[in-house]
């Protein structure tokens, strides 16, 4: 009989990013046990099996090398279903299926940063205070013990927003720590020039990410408690959305794929703002522009992931495909999202109009 467990040991050693020394002073054995194991000059007693397999959060079957495949097959299947249900899917699918996900494999990190951002999203449906601390304590132990940066990194943002959300300031603080300087960050290193033959490509990258920073810090900014909320601000707080949508036109010129989502939020914002001061014409003028937004933004979801962008600053880039850097959670279209906002009452002084008739029928056309 072929054991692989020293090969097993090895890789989920490795997976984990444990060395061997560390799990030599868990089992209580030494450094060079673990290397003879590994290298098929021994195998751990039979005592250590179960120490092994809670330690790595497997069965002794799968340390043994029996049903490993079937666990693999099983892994991979339910990630294709996270994905799928990630577009299609309800959110109440999605919970059930990641809460499974993390009992079956509950040392999967990605199974967890799947139900942290499914717990988070009904958070902002909800505001159900049961949440938070589930939240909280998933990220913890991403945060503790993922050595994945992406989901590590994810799951530290999510923290800082749940602690924000509940003014939890100096949590928020402590968690910001967890992270490094932006100077620091992967994209500014590689725009440097890394000796690849890639360069440009990782300076529109660059550029990419830091207009989508800059653009949504400007639109975060507007409404905002860190500014005044009466009326002799209103007419500021339009020039800065509509230069935040003046700077996504700058980089990405008309082919704005993706960007339109970002636009349709804007327009939508600013639209409040006139809508609050009397402004109707123009009101109707930002409803418009945000639901022309918004269709195209919809249009795109469906069509256009994996085409490049057009303008000269970005034109080594792609739409992505959902990935575990880009994901976008579509539930719904935006088209719905900007149909509900629509009901609120303030925009009862225009509900009337021809102009906004058009514009809730245009958009009920790519409601989903």
């Amino acid at each position: 009989m072929n054991l692989k467990i020293g090969s097993i040991i090895k890789r989920l050693r490795s997976e984990n990013d444990v060395t061997q020394e560390a799990l030599a002073n868990v089992l209580g054995v030494t450094a060079q046990a673990i290397s003879r194991w590994e290298s098929a000059n021994g195998y751990p007693d039979i005592e250590l099996l179960p120490a092994l397999a809670d330690f790595f959060s497997v069965s002794t079957d799968e340390l043994l090398g029996y049903k490993l495949s079937e666990r693999e097959e099983e892994i991979a299947s339910i990630k294709k279903e996270m994905s799928r249900l990630a577009e299609v899917g309800t959110i109440e699918e999605r919970l059930s299926l990641a809460r499974n996900a993390v009992s079956l494999y509950p040392s999967d990190f990605e199974f967890k940063e799947n139900l942290v951002n499914c717990l988070y999203h009904l958070w902002h449906y909800t505001w159900n205070t049961d949440l938070v601390k589930e939240i909280e304590n998933l990220c913890s132990d991403v945060i503790e013990d993922c050595k994945d940066e992406n989901i590590r990194y994810d799951a530290i943002i999510i923290l800082i927003s749940i602690y924000d959300d509940t003014k939890q300031v100096e949590k928020a603080i402590r968690a910001t720590e967890f992270l490094t300087p932006m100077i620091y960050c992967r994209e500014f290193a590689k725009a440097i020039g890394i000796g690849d033959g890639n360069t440009e490509l990782y300076i529109q990258d660059k550029i990419d990410k830091l207009t989508d920073c800059l653009g949504n810090a400007i639109s975060n900014y507007t409404p905002s408690d860190v500014l005044p909320r009466d009326p002799s601000t209103w007419d500021k707080k339009i020039e800065m959305l509509n230069i935040s949508n003046q700077l996504y036109f700058m980089i990405y010129g008309n082919d704005l794929m993706f960007y339109h989502n970002r636009i349709a939020d804007n327009y939508l914002l600013i639209s409040t703002y006139q809508v609050a001061q009397g402004k109707f014409d123009e009101t109707l003028n930002s409803l418009e522009k945000m639901c022309f937004h918004a269709v195209e933004y919809d249009r795109s979801f469906i069509n256009d992931h994996g085409k490049f962008y057009t303008s000269i600053f970005v034109n080594k880039l792609v739409y992505p495909e959902p990935n575990k850097d880009f994901h976008e959670m579509k539930e719904h279209s935006q088209s719905f999202h900007m149909l509900d906002k629509l009901s609120h009452s303030r925009y009862d002084h225009v509900r009337d109009s021809e102009r906004f008739v058009s514009v809730v029928n245009k958009l009920k056309e790519y409601s989903r």
